[in-house]
Order: structure tokens, then sequence, then C-alpha cells
């Protein structure tokens, strides 16, 4: 691959990584996907919360906001999430590389995109067998499309 010492690579795509630094609603691992709130304050989205399944809100797997911990915050503490870029995710199951993923419902990781759910990611590597953290390319904010039943 040759490289531009300015914009990084020059073949193939390589996001930006976009961060955000936003309110705990619990203790929170690096590589947690969680829900930005629907609560503003000063007209901003400053805080977390576990991801519903109402399909109406900005929390939930259909329309919601979500972003990754680039590090371990405390309940109520202050951190550094990513909302976009290649980033280290909480995987459950085995997705492939390639494979959408969305997020689980009130759990803090990523699946095999489900139907009706927000596609939030693809795997840059294969996931491993039951839990762990592997490499996603991941947009919290737009997602790329819902999975269709």
């Amino acid at each position: 691959m040759t490289m531009n010492p300015i914009h990084g690579p020059v073949d193939g795509i390589e996001p930006k990584l976009v961060t955000v630094e936003l309110t705990a609603y619990a203790a929170i691992s690096k590589g947690d996907v969680v829900a930005v709130s629907p609560t503003v304050a000063n007209g901003q989205f400053y805080t977390t919360q576990a991801p519903a399944s109402d399909d109406a809100s900005i929390d939930d797997n259909e329309f919601g906001m979500f972003v990754v911990a680039l590090e371990d915050v405390a309940s109520g503490a202050t951190g550094r999430f990513a909302v976009s870029g290649i980033v280290d995710c909480l995987i459950s199951g085995t997705p492939a590389i390639g494979a959408g993923v969305s997020v689980k419902v009130t759990t803090k990781d990523l699946i095999t995109a489900a139907a009706a759910n927000k596609c939030v990611g693809y795997m840059l590597e294969t996931g491993a067998n039951g839990v762990g953290i592997q490499s996603v390319l991941f947009d919290g904010w737009n997602g790329f499309g819902i999975k269709h039943a």
C-alpha cells in the first residue's frame, strides 16, 4: 500500500476516528457499545445509557445513536467515546469479516445485524468464539442502513 504522509493510506477506505466526551450512565469498560441518551443540556446530548428496543427514540436499536468506549469509565464520570472510525468493539457471537453488525438490546456489545436494527458497523476481523473485542468499521451516528427482515 502506498502511503501519503499527510493523508494516510492512498488505497482503501480509512475513515477518520471521531470522538466525544460523555458522562457514563453506569460503569463502562473499554470496547463497550452504548447508546447516547436523549437527555439534552445546553443544546447538546451529554450522557450515555443502555440501548433500548422501543424503535422510537435516539437510544434504541433502530433509530439510535451509539458510541464505543475508548477507555474504562466509572459511573457518573466523563470519558472518551468513539462516534465513528475503526474501533475495537465488544462483539457477541462470531460474525465473519465484512458482516454487518448491530447493537444488541440492553447489553453493551454488537451482534451480526438483526432484522429491523440499524447496522452500525462492519467487521474487520472474524468475531471471537463467544464474546470478545474485535476491530470494526463503526458509525454510531449515521449507521449503514437498516437490516431488513
